[in-house]
């Protein structure tokens, strides 16, 4: 039998290294698995304690606007009255936009010394063309309404698929002004003038109404135009930190600071607020029905169980579309008709 060739010093070293280090890695992949397995208890615990704080702040930050800065969310959802007509409006957004443009192209980018077609340029304005994507969008989308026919224009027949009642009734609600039966969850739009389907309340700075049509494309809109004040905001923090630049660049640049902060301050809480209502499966106009009862009823606790709420997945499909490759792109639509809606199965529908 051959004799075995005696190890090397290389080899010994290494030999002795695995086994003193054995113990402590099977430590550690203890530790590991002690760790994962109290985390997902821990996760497990703290996911309602967020959700309800979540909700509590909300709540309480609604009611403080209410309270101090005279806002009327009711009003706000059912649409202005007198509405505002016309393209003014809109024009005012655009507006704002071109001067968020024009902060970056001809206040940052010449501080900066950036090119035209440098990373940082070109993710700016593929915010600002997905920005102006979802404002078309959401502006010529139509936010549906109910079907002509005489299945939902006859009065006494209502369609058999109607679940949502009247306040002091058990009737079907029908709609004296259009004539007609309001689908599930549809309310009549002051504006527009007819019942409009998942209506969340009327816009006027789109001139349109955010309802099931184009409620995708008016979130897109506030999160691409949060994304671009917030983007252009941290570059040009950085920049007047790091760099000593002549006065005029100074000055363009806190001007282009000061609108990224006004715009960012009245963006993010309204982007926030509508996150919160799209991962709840809720509308304005449910969130303040339920606002509204709580107020009337004098409860000690303010319930945001929506009766459409089918987890945070299925919520978010119901609006931004069913498949996620195409969630943060203004095209598409949302799920379904906007006719009918499923429900949790252990909630009973709430009455409107």
């Amino acid at each position: 039998m051959p004799l075995q060739p005696p190890q090397s010093a290389q080899q010994h070293i290494a030999a002795l290294a695995r086994k003193r280090a054995r113990p402590l890695l099977d430590a550690f992949l203890d530790t590991l698995q002690w760790s994962l397995e109290r985390g997902h208890v821990a996760l497990s615990e703290g996911v309602p304690l967020l959700s309800g704080l979540s909700d509590r702040i909300v709540t309480q930050t609604i009611k403080m606007l209410e309270d101090y800065c005279c806002m009327d969310l009711t009003k706000f959802a059912r649409g202005p009255d007198p509405p505002l007509h016309g393209s003014l409006p809109i024009l005012f957004v655009l507006m704002l936009l071109l001067m968020l443009y024009n902060a970056f192209v001809l206040g940052y980018m010449p501080a900066a010394g950036i090119a035209l077609n440098s990373p940082t340029s070109m993710l700016f304005h593929a915010f600002i063309f997905l920005v102006f994507a979802s404002f078309t969008q959401a502006i010529r989308t139509d936010p549906g309404g109910v079907p002509p026919g005489r299945e939902w224009r006859t009065y006494g027949s209502p369609p058999p698929d109607l679940r949502q009642r009247k306040h002091d009734s058990d009737e079907p609600r029908w709609c004296r002004k259009s004539e007609s039966y309001k689908p599930d969850r549809a309310h009549f739009c002051r504006v527009m003038q007819r019942p409009v389907l998942r209506m969340d309340h009327h816009c006027p700075w789109l001139g349109n109404t955010v309802g099931h049509g184009n409620h995708k494309f008016f979130y897109l809109f506030l999160f691409y135009t949060t994304i671009a004040c917030m983007f252009l905001g941290v570059n040009v923090l950085q920049l007047l930190v790091q760099e000593t630049l002549p006065a005029l660049n100074t000055f363009l640049l806190l001007g282009s600071g000061g609108l990224t902060l006004l715009l960012s301050v009245i963006l993010v809480p309204f982007f926030l607020f509508h996150t919160w209502l799209l991962v709840r499966n809720m509308t304005t106009i449910e969130f303040v029905e339920k606002l509204r009862a709580y107020r009337e009823e004098g409860g000690a606790e303010f319930s945001t169980e929506s009766a459409y709420d089918l987890g945070v997945f299925e919520n978010v499909r119901s609006v931004l579309g069913e498949s996620p490759l195409f969630w943060l792109l203004p095209v598409g639509g949302p799920m379904g008709d906007g006719l009918r809606f499923d429900t949790r199965p252990e909630e009973a529908l709430e009455s409107a």
